[in-house]
């Protein structure tokens, strides 16, 4: 069951994973990412910045990710180490695929922030773990429940990220159903 972040939350770090900030900037609702933060911190892991770095070309949409002053550039340095290398062990295949993953959950383990991730594997390992994390979905019904967007405009920004082929557990329209169903919030208040 995915949870939403609920409003009383204290002031968190929040780690991005590529795929929330890649989608949500081609769909065009990165500035959400930044409501949802608040008066937090949006780090960046250099594992990821460098895995958006390499896409620039291909995908100029995120350079607005790679120029966005509320998310801090955050290096997996030696004191992350261990988890880094526990991830990557679990997480890489060849060739290098999940390097990003691996520094936000090193990050948010190590400095026990909250990762912002929806790859499956990586999930089922932060929760192994004991890694706080969030998702795109939880991200939704935050910005819902503290009133920040509609629900119908949250409707919208979910099938916007489909349209921009992001895998999410359920099709276009299918959002609130979804959260209905399993509980996160009650569409109909």
């Amino acid at each position: 069951m995915v949870s939403a972040v609920t409003e009383q939350r204290p002031r968190s770090t929040f780690v991005f994973d590529d795929g929330p900030l890649s989608h949500f900037t081609e769909a065009g609702w990165l500035g959400l990412l930044e409501l949802f933060v608040a008066d937090g911190e949006a780090w960046l892991p250099d594992t990821v910045q460098h895995e958006l770095g390499a896409g620039v070309d291909a995908h100029p949409h995120l350079r607005q990710v790679l120029d966005a002053t509320w998310l801090k550039v955050t290096p997996v340095g030696p004191a992350e180490t261990v988890a880094y290398g526990f991830y990557f062990g679990r997480l890489v295949e060849t060739p290098p695929t999940n390097v990003g993953e691996c520094g936000v959950l090193a990050l948010a383990e190590f400095h026990e922030a909250i990762a912002v991730i929806d790859d499956g594997d990586a999930r089922a390992l932060a929760k192994e773990r004991g890694v706080q994390m969030t998702s795109t979905i939880s991200i939704l019904c935050d910005l819902v429940t503290n009133k920040h967007l509609g629900f119908a405009a949250a409707e919208r920004v979910a099938d916007n990220l489909l349209r921009t082929e992001y895998r999410l557990p359920f099709a276009a329209g299918g959002f609130r159903q979804f959260v209905s169903e399993n509980g996160l919030i009650d569409p109909y208040e």
